[in-house]
């Protein structure tokens, strides 16, 4: 059955002090060392999953005390898989019946590889059926395929639109700096990078055909 909240992946990556929004309904995953992040917030999550070769020494007490508390909401992974932890945690929120998630912790830092799978962990959620977003540090990345997305007069920022497949068509972009109407946009040629969104300015993306990776950042 189809959750009504969403499922919200706490990471190890880059945070500093961001806020992690989190209400009741929600499903909250401790990803490996996310697990920090939200001991640091006096946050405690509905599930703790990983291999925690990223969870710091000073945690592992609270997973213990997690662990004997709520045995069945605690996977340990083995460090040799397919899957990341992330992808993983994924499939469990997919399995739980959430089709709304959140990522956080999934940017930035010196691991670019780990940066790049969770764009890839967002394609694969796309692909399940599931809306998901890629947040941190002002930034914020989404997945988009034959739909539109608009942005009300709060926001104030760069756009940046790539595209994931060979090719993306019917890309219309409205309300930013630099408009299209009907375009495509290619894998190989960074056409949509660096566009803007004035505050005040309602402003919309509509992707027709093919995959693209939207980027929004704020300020």
């Amino acid at each position: 059955m189809k959750k009504t909240g969403k499922c919200i992946l706490v990471c190890a990556g880059d945070m500093g002090e961001e806020e992690i929004l989190y209400k009741e309904g929600d499903f909250l995953i401790a990803v490996d060392g996310g697990l920090g992040y939200l001991a640091e917030r006096n946050m405690v999550p509905d599930y703790i999953l990983g291999d925690f070769d990223s969870l710091k020494d000073e945690y592992f007490s609270i997973l213990s005390a997690f662990r004997e508390k709520h045995p069945g909401e605690v996977t340990t992974l083995p460090v040799e898989k397919d899957d990341t932890d992330t992808v993983a945690a994924a499939r469990l929120g997919l399995e739980r019946g959430y089709k709304d998630f959140i990522i956080y912790g999934g940017l930035g830092g010196r691991r670019l590889d780990h940066t790049l799978a969770n764009i890839q962990t967002l394609v694969f959620l796309k692909k399940q059926g599931a809306r998901a977003l890629l947040t941190g540090k002002g930034t914020d990345l989404f997945v988009l395929s034959g739909e539109t997305a608009s942005f009300d007069g709060d926001f104030e920022g760069t756009f940046s639109l790539f595209a994931l497949d060979p090719e993306v068509k019917g890309v219309t972009i409205r309300g930013m700096k630099y408009p299209l109407e009907d375009g495509t946009l290619t894998s190989s040629f960074p056409l949509g990078v660096s566009n803007h969104i004035s505050k005040g300015q309602r402003a919309s993306v509509c992707v027709g055909e093919g995959m693209a990776l939207a980027v929004l950042i704020r300020g």
